[in-house]
């Protein structure tokens, strides 16, 4: 029997291994920015230091990987680059290809010797970028997770005057609060003297997001978006359940309110939009 593909190329085994290496991606992320704050005196310049990224969120969410892998280029080589980008390309799926990339750039910088002082002075001009672009899309990774969309989506819609967007945003990364578009909501709320919005913007600086936490509904959001990216449009009620209950584990079969079946159309519904009901 033929295994379902739920997306152009992804079955629910390339989904498994990809949610298996999430952790370690978390971590390596994790260990990147202590690194970079770590190591910030040595690496950046005193005036490059307080550098901000919060400027990249008002770019697409493909645009900001771009920006990203073209300020790497001063730190990887651009044929190094490339070769990881025809090995995603190359694979059915795209995410199938993650765990052995995965490897290799570990093995990539664990075979690097340390920097000299000459190697410091040739990439210090890329270092205050390659940190921002790094920062702003650790936490536009860090978004998907607690709403199913990157970050630069939800200042799309704060953009077009979505204000739930918006303090959703802010609630993700304070700096968001420097975009252009979140500064010009800001000025219009000053100057109506909109109260409500200024209990609402404090709350989102202060809020906490207990209800957004749990790991497997994290895990859900990230297999919702990888498969939409993928070109999925409709998933049937029986597909959610095959995959979500009995293949990746992540929601039990004694959901409240309606049943699983219900429940996980919900889900659906609000984390993969352009899904149909069936």
């Amino acid at each position: 029997m033929n295994e379902t593909q739920y997306a152009k190329g992804i079955k629910a085994q390339n989904l498994r291994a990809f949610l298996e290496l999430w952790p370690l991606i978390e971590a390596g992320i994790d260990e990147t920015k202590n690194s970079i704050n770590d190591f910030s005196d040595q690496f950046l310049e005193q005036e490059d230091s307080e550098y901000s990224w919060c400027y990249l969120y008002e770019f697409q969410a493909d645009d900001l990987v771009l920006i990203l892998l073209s300020t790497l280029t001063g730190v990887v080589k651009p044929d190094q680059i490339i070769d990881y980008l025809k090995q995603m390309a190359d694979t059915p799926g795209n995410i199938g290809a993650l765990p052995d990339l995965f490897e290799q750039v570990n093995e990539h910088f664990r075979a690097r010797s340390d920097p000299t002082k000459e190697d410091i002075e040739a990439i210090r001009p890329y270092l205050p970028m390659v940190s921002a672009a790094f920062v702003a899309m650790q936490y536009s990774l860090f978004c998907l997770l607690y709403h199913g969309c990157y970050l630069n989506e939800l200042i799309g819609r704060a953009r077009d005057g979505d204000f739930k967007a918006l303090f959703d945003a802010i609630k993700i990364d304070t700096s968001v609060i420097g975009c252009p578009s979140v500064v010009d909501k800001i000025s219009t709320a000053t100057r109506l003297q909109d109260k409500r919005f200024f209990a609402k913007l404090k709350a989102a600086t202060t809020g906490k997001k207990e209800k957004l936490r749990q790991a497997n509904f994290q895990k859900m959001r990230l297999v919702f978006k990888v498969l939409h990216e993928a070109g999925a449009t409709r998933l049937t009620d029986s597909q959610l359940h095959h995959l979500f209950v009995e293949e990746l584990k992540l929601y039990t079969s004694n959901a409240k309110g309606g049943g699983v079946d219900k429940a996980l159309r919900k889900f659906a519904d609000t984390y993969m939009k352009q899904c149909a009901t069936t």
